[in-house]
């Protein structure tokens, strides 16, 4: 394809987020939404008002799959059905974008890496929070060294309701906080301890706490929760200088600056031990922040991705990374918090 080529898109589930990722693509001029599929006629009767006027609704997979017209299909399903949406859109030559987490198994990931690289097809993973200004001006900060040497970052992302009955809310959720501190981090934990509980007794976590073991002693806390009255979406990186706070539900200030810190200064007297603590106060500050929705940009990011070969940060790797991660935080949880290693990548 060359750069004015348009997409041929299949769109697979109309869900309540289904419908916003259909909204963005019909936006989108250098696409053209040719199916949506969903078994329900609900589902599709809720879309009408987003689709273009020759697309086709469908409600077998296979319809959308099969076409040789389609060149990329959007997988926006339960996770369950992840790993063979994919891998059946994939060996049928499309690319793929596919939301979140792409399986809850490292091995199935990589098999789907390894499948995208045989076919030479584009797979990206809907990682939101990747193309949100708000955590962007956090990077920049951090990159910056205006936070000085990172101590540890916690994150809280709590709701009431939306709850999955295939997945737990570590892999509903989490898969967010681990992207968001891998690419501030630029690394990946190396090891994970979790423990969870499951009040509903639906055989899955419903509140998760997750401590990531990051290189150089740095520690990421996740709590994550579906049964939490007070909706939350916020993380904090504490830093030797200063720390920054970004909270996604503050649309006025969602990042704040806070020019404080603890860090070390010199020995000055020989009783006082090796070393004393330096206390620094300072402004709080809300940098300008340019409002863009996540999802105008994510889906323009994997246009760019097929039809201009431009690199994405939400790739089939770091989905595979965030797999590994989770499947070692899950085994944790099995035994009450032990700490495990995560798997090294295959």
């Amino acid at each position: 394809m060359n750069s004015n080529s348009k997409i041929s898109l299949g769109i697979i589930g109309l869900g309540h987020w289904g419908l916003n990722i259909l909204r963005n693509f019909a936006n989108h001029p250098r696409i053209d939404i040719r199916y949506v599929c969903d078994p329900s006629d609900k589902a599709i009767a809720r879309s009408s008002h987003l689709l273009p006027e020759k697309c086709l609704c469908v409600k077998e997979t296979s319809q959308v799959i099969d076409d040789p017209d389609v060149d990329a299909v959007a997988i926006v399903t339960p996770t369950s059905t992840h790993f063979g949406l994919t891998k059946a859109a994939l060996t049928a030559g499309k690319h793929v974008y596919c939301e979140k987490p792409l399986t809850i198994d490292p091995d199935e990931c990589r098999i789907l890496c390894n499948l995208a690289n045989e076919q030479d097809r584009k797979l990206m993973v809907g990682f939101t929070f990747l193309f949100n200004s708000g955590i962007g001006k956090v990077k920049e900060l951090i990159d910056a060294g205006h936070l000085g040497d990172i101590y540890y970052l916690t994150s809280v992302r709590t709701h009431l309701g939306l709850i999955r009955d295939d997945v737990s809310s570590v892999w509903d959720l989490a898969p967010h906080d681990v992207s968001i501190m891998n690419y501030l981090l630029g690394t990946k934990p190396e090891m994970v301890s979790a423990v969870g509980a499951a009040p509903l007794n639906s055989g899955n976590a419903d509140i998760g706490f997750i401590n990531l073991f990051y290189p150089g002693g740095i520690i990421g806390q996740i709590h994550v929760s579906w049964l939490n009255s007070s909706k939350e979406r916020l993380l904090k990186i504490i830093g030797s200088k200063s720390r920054v706070e970004f909270d996604d539900l503050n649309l006025l200030e969602p990042v704040r600056f806070f020019q404080k810190g603890i860090g070390f200064a010199e020995q000055i007297q020989s009783d006082f031990g090796g070393f004393k603590y330096q206390l620094r106060d300072g402004d709080i500050i809300s940098p300008k922040i340019e409002q863009h929705e996540p999802l105008v940009r994510m889906t323009d990011a994997f246009v760019r991705l097929i039809l201009d070969n431009e690199e994405t940060l939400a790739n089939a790797q770091l989905a595979y990374d965030i797999t590994r991660v989770l499947s070692a935080a899950h085994a944790s949880m099995r035994e009450n918090g032990m700490p495990k290693r995560v798997s090294p990548a295959s």
